[in-house]
């Protein structure tokens, strides 16, 4: 391998050592290179080898680990002068190689690959040390790399680097201060600091970002004896730092005595900082993600609100305490006054200052940041509030102490954009006890009026449908006209999250001959074509029923009809009821199209229903169409309702049907305004996802 092969090897085993042995204490012998005897032994070395007595000759020691070459060969064999260990024993280093272990130890709980090293202390300047040899058997964090590492380069070279890159020392706690006795010179190629520290204790390593806790708990396993592993940032001879991972472990002798402590060190900078770059990189993603869940959870509450005053109420608190200490949403109105503010605090103690604040919303200076966002002065703008800024934007004493109290801090003001239109602002305030906010929170906030403000003007596009629809309903459905001796009331109840407007639609009339006419319907669909629709067969029936005083039956035929005739697709079920004039019992007659059947409650508390077949309406002419006769006594009650009031989806129709009779029971002696609110309480308690019309009849 020539000199450039050889380097490029050794860098790319120079930053992977790390990697491959960090963190990781390791088993450490001292032998006397005389007569290859192991003398002192740290406490994973005596784990490694349970029940061995020291002093003892190394290849017993090995024997008793069970360690084998990188081969599969026993290398106990004290014959086996190829054994890194043999080598080791007769003064020669070890500049590192493979070995497993078999038997468990807190290291390794299997055969495990571990790294040996060897190195002759014959350049000690302590005598009772020059007869040594330092062993250290390092456990392989990832025995691949090592592998790998050493089949692309010329092997001593290799090992060379491995056991070059390594810094050992080995230091005397018998002496005043631990004091350091023998370093390798991997240790001044990182430190700076060479034989001349001999005899001082490596805290000249510390500096003033070490960590004083790590020092504190490095001191505390060496006064107990133990095992350690940390890491600090330490600075070398020339004061540039570095992060340095330690492991020092005692070395025994027979007796138990710690007589060294050997340390182990790796600088894990480049390590260090990938780690930082990561924990950087991935912390910012969090807080991406954390931002966008944020915004998400804020418009999807705005969303579910289809009331403009009742979300724009919502959004202080929405903001609150997740993102502030407190908040408010300013709107002005058409002639550019404020119209209102809403306050939210995190602190529930100051509940009554942010609905004073809100109340003197008038108080708030047009030279306010959120008065010159609100008109388009100013775009998004972080600022920082000092105490006597607030006399400046706000016109009244009281309207200052109230904002003093609440909290100042720094503050981010967005716009609440909709169409390209400023309608709103959003003031959010830190508070003194929070972090100020920063960029990455003012396009946060950007982003959210953004949102919150497409969402405040889909509130109010909503409800200004819902106002149009209503009175288009109303308009459409207008009031039962008197009908001697009957006693009648209507109620129309639109769907929970519809537009306020749909196809059901009910009629009540007195005919040319005293009859009255009582008519429920539902044309399929929730719109507002739904609803001209309605309009159009309500026309229709009544029409048809006045004209001639026409009977049940009869009127709907000749809707059939009409419907076909005119080409008016439209698919609508109903219930087309006459009821004889009075006074006394009444005849009624009846004609079902498709349509659940009225309910009649009698004086003597029996209920029964109207039955009645018949399909559709909107199916051509010619379809069969039945009319039903029966009596009402008086006192009776009578129900018409469209399946709004029944349908569930978690309930069968049978058993609501069963219900709605048992209601009509209860309700059978009030008068009919009071059965009509009953009812819609107590059978859609929770609202209702389909319109529904009634009409309730007593007879006289």
């Amino acid at each position: 391998m020539d000199g450039t092969s050889a380097a490029v090897a050794g860098g790319a085993l120079r930053e992977g050592l790390p990697e491959v042995l960090h963190g990781q204490p390791g088993a450490v012998l001292l032998v006397r290179v005389e007569d290859g005897t192991v003398l002192f032994a740290n406490p994973l070395a005596e784990q490694l080898a349970p029940g061995v007595r020291l002093p003892c000759p190394i290849d017993e020691w090995s024997r008793r680990a069970g360690l084998e070459s990188s081969s599969g060969d026993d290398i106990s064999d004290p014959a086996n002068d190829a054994s890194p260990l043999s080598r080791i024993a007769h003064g020669e280093p070890v500049h590192g190689e493979r070995v497993t272990a078999a038997r468990s130890s807190d290291m390794s709980h299997e055969r495990e690959a571990l790294w040996v090293i060897g190195l002759p202390l014959t350049d000690a300047p302590v005598d009772a040390l020059t007869s040594l040899a330092l062993v250290a058997l390092l456990p392989l964090r990832d025995a691949g790399m090592v592998r790998d590492a050493q089949q692309s380069a010329e092997r001593l070279h290799s090992r060379a680097v491995l056991a070059s890159d390594l810094s050992f020392t080995i230091s005397d706690p018998n002496q005043p201060d631990n004091p350091l006795v023998w370093v390798n010179p991997a240790f001044e190629k990182v430190t700076g600091y060479g034989r001349d520290v001999l005899g001082q204790n490596c805290r000249f390593l510390q500096g003033p970002q070490t960590d004083r806790e790590a020092v504190r708990r490095i001191r505390t396993a060496l006064e107990t004896g133990e095992t350690v592993t940390e890491l600090l940032l330490n600075y070398r001879k020339d004061g540039t730092a570095f992060w340095n991972e330690v492991v020092i472990s005692p070395v025994r002798d027979s007796a138990g005595n710690v007589t060294h402590h050997v340390g182990v060190q790796s600088d894990v900078t480049l390590r260090v900082q990938a780690e930082r770059e990561r924990d950087e990189a991935l912390a910012a993603a969090r807080d991406a993600r954390r931002r966008l869940e944020f915004l998400s959870r804020v418009t999807d509450k705005l969303s579910e609100v289809l009331d403009p005053d009742a979300a724009q109420d919502l959004l202080p608190s929405l903001v609150v305490p997740d993102f502030a200490e407190w908040a408010f949403a300013t709107l002005l109105d058409t002639t550019g006054r404020t119209r209102h503010i809403r306050a939210s605090h995190a602190n529930p103690a100051m509940a009554a200052d942010a609905t004073r604040f809100q109340e003197m919303h008038a108080d708030l200076g047009d030279n306010s940041i959120s008065m010159r966002v609100l008109r388009g002065d100013l775009g998004p703008t972080l600022v920082s509030l000092e105490d006597d800024h607030v006399d400046v934007v706000t016109a009244t004493r009281e309207t200052a102490d109230v904002l003093r109290r609440l909290g100042l801090g720094s503050a981010v003001v967005v716009p609440l954009r909709a169409r390209g239109a400023v309608t709103g602002s959003l003031t959010l305030l830190s508070g003194p006890d929070r972090p100020p906010f920063t960029a990455d929170d003012l396009a946060t906030a950007t982003d959210l009026g953004a949102r919150a403000g497409v969402a405040l003007e889909n509130a109010r596009l909503y409800a200004q449908q819902r106002t149009s629809s209503e009175t288009l309903q109303r308009s459409l459905l207008t009031p039962p006209t008197p009908s001697p001796g009957l006693a009648v009331a209507t109620r129309y109840h639109p769907a929970a999250e519809a537009a306020q407007v749909g196809g059901d639609w009910y009629d009540a009339f007195t005919q040319p001959d005293g009859s009255t006419v009582v008519v429920i319907g539902d044309v399929m669909g929730h719109d507002v074509l739904a609803a001209a629709a309605m309009g159009q067969l309500r026309t229709l029936v009544r029409a048809l029923a006045y004209d001639r005083s026409a009977q049940p039956a009869e009127v709907v035929r000749r809707l059939d009809e009409l419907l076909e005739g005119l080409g008016v697709r439209t698919l609508a079920t109903g219930v087309v009821l006459q009821l004889d004039a009075g006074p006394g019992q009444r005849g009624v007659r009846w004609c079902t199209a498709g349509h659940l059947p009225p309910v009649v409650a009698a004086p003597d508390g029996t209920v029964r229903m109207l039955e009645g077949d018949g399909i559709v309406l909107g199916l051509g002419s010619g379809q069969q169409r039945d009319q039903h006769e029966d009596a009402l006594a008086p006192g009776s009650l009578l129900l018409l309702y469209t399946d709004g009031l029944v349908e569930r989806r978690d309930r069968p129709m049978e058993d609501r049907l069963a219900e709605l009779r048992s209601v009509v029971r209860d309700l059978s002696d009030h008068d009919v305004e009071a059965v009509c609110d009953a009812l819609l309480e107590r059978m859609l308690p929770d609202g209702s996802d389909d319109d529904v019309a009634i009409v309730v009849v007593r007879v006289g």
